[in-house]
């Protein structure tokens, strides 16, 4: 690996999936990052990384595993990792957080999971699915807001549905 790519790649395990306050445990950005794949290519130019074979990241209590995962940045900052799984491929990109001390998770699969860093932001596209809780959201196409907790839905045809399980509070 030549000086800059080790620069690029450096930064990257540093920078790479810095939580926005509120979306995940504040512990998780002094976590080490954890990469494992069967290649990487580093492209310093695009502020583009790409792993591909049975991706794994991990930092903290969130972890993201595909197939494929880009990473994408700008100005020394994360915007974009998009976890994918392989064209006709029955396997699943998942990502997985804890958000809270008291042990609250969220839990998305999709085949294609866009996770917005900053924004703090997961979109998912094919057989999207989506449990927080004991409520669990599954549609052709999920939209998560982490910080404000708001899920949006959509079914993906005229024919098709969207499935929600909504479990009632607990009482005190």
């Amino acid at each position: 690996m030549s000086t800059a790519e080790d620069q690029v790649f450096k930064y990257l395990l540093f920078g790479l999936l810095f939580p926005v306050k509120g979306s995940g445990l504040e512990s998780d950005q002094w976590q080490p990052i954890r990469i494992q794949a069967d290649s990487a290519e580093i492209i310093e130019e695009r502020g583009l990384s790409i792993y591909k074979g049975d991706v794994s990241i991990v930092q903290g209590s969130l972890q993201i595993n595909a197939e494929t995962v880009e990473i994408k940045s700008e100005d020394r900052k994360i915007l974009e990792v998009l976890a994918l799984s392989n064209v006709g491929s029955k396997k699943l990109a998942r990502f997985r957080q804890t958000l809270s001390n008291d042990g609250e998770e969220i839990f998305a699969e999709a085949k294609k999971i866009s996770y917005m860093v900053q924004e703090g932001h997961l979109t998912l596209n094919g057989q999207a699915k989506l449990e927080q809780r004991e409520d669990i959201f599954s549609g052709e196409m999920l939209f998560y807001d982490i910080n404000r907790g708001s899920v949006n839905l959509e079914s993906g045809s005229p024919k098709g549905r969207i499935n929600m399980t909504i479990s009632p509070k607990e009482k005190l």
